[in-house]
């Protein structure tokens, strides 16, 4: 407790009293200019914790929207300017989402009346400036790039993102998504989607038996099975659907 306490004094004594008071003089936030949908008599303490909103809402940073540069100190922004589309654009979306919370979701009281919640930018980004679901970017990877890039985007994503709220990943998102991707005649992309989603759930129900489902459509025979079986292990309630999916298959290779 006590070398915590010295260590402490110890970065205290090297700031010295100029930087300090430069620091508390400055307030970004202060005075602002070409307020058009914020409130002109806002505070700083609300207009900076409503651009810390925004920031974390959308996982952006002050020259996102303002013109500066990053990691530059702020009070070289030029927080005025319209240059920035994206400036104009949350002007829209602010408007957008006061009127859902003044208009659409009081309404919904002449049906039920009930303690509401607040619609925000988070609710809709989580932390994304587009909030695209993770089937969206799925979707774009294979028609611009296919397979292969997929996958890999799949992984990416997964890796920076997982336990964040901004894609979902858990159990039965893939095995929805490729149940949408043969419906499109997209057999192989849709079993190598659900083979990645097996190897995140090894004792995903669901999984195996969609998997097992897209071998099937495919011809591949003893695969299915393989999966069928191993769906069955892991829910034995599903024991004589399956079976009786796996004795159709062997019927038909016979």
């Amino acid at each position: 407790m006590n070398s915590t306490r010295s260590l402490y004094l110890m970065i205290f004594m090297l700031i010295s009293p100029v930087s300090l008071a430069q620091h508390a003089e400055k307030d970004i936030y202060a005075d602002p200019e070409n307020l058009k949908v914020l409130p002109e008599n806002i505070s700083s303490k609300e207009l900076g914790d409503t651009m810390k909103g925004f920031a974390m809402g959308l996982g952006a940073r002050c020259e996102t929207c303002h013109v500066g540069e990053a990691n530059t100190p702020l009070d070289t922004f030029d927080f005025a300017s319209d240059e920035k589309a994206m400036k104009r654009k949350a002007r829209v979306m602010i408007k957008m989402l006061r009127k859902i919370n003044e208009v659409f979701v009081p309404g919904l009281n002449e049906i039920e009346d009930s303690p509401r919640v607040e619609v925000r930018c988070v609710t809709c980004h989580r932390g994304l400036q587009q909030p695209k679901l993770i089937q969206d970017v799925l979707d774009e990877q294979l028609a611009e790039n296919g397979l292969e890039a997929t996958l890999n985007k799949y992984t990416e994503l997964r890796d920076n993102y997982f336990g964040s709220h901004s894609y979902d990943f858990s159990e039965f998102t893939l095995p929805m998504y490729v149940q949408e991707l043969a419906k499109k005649e997209k057999i192989q992309e849709a079993i190598a989607l659900a083979k990645v989603n097996a190897g995140h759930f090894p004792d995903s129900y669901y999984t195996f038996f969609v998997l097992g489902e897209l071998l099937k459509m495919s011809g591949q025979t003893e695969p299915a099975i393989e999966s069928y079986n191993t769906a069955i292990k892991i829910n034995p309630r599903a024991k004589s659907f399956l079976e009786a999916r796996i004795a159709e298959l062997k019927g038909e290779a016979q």
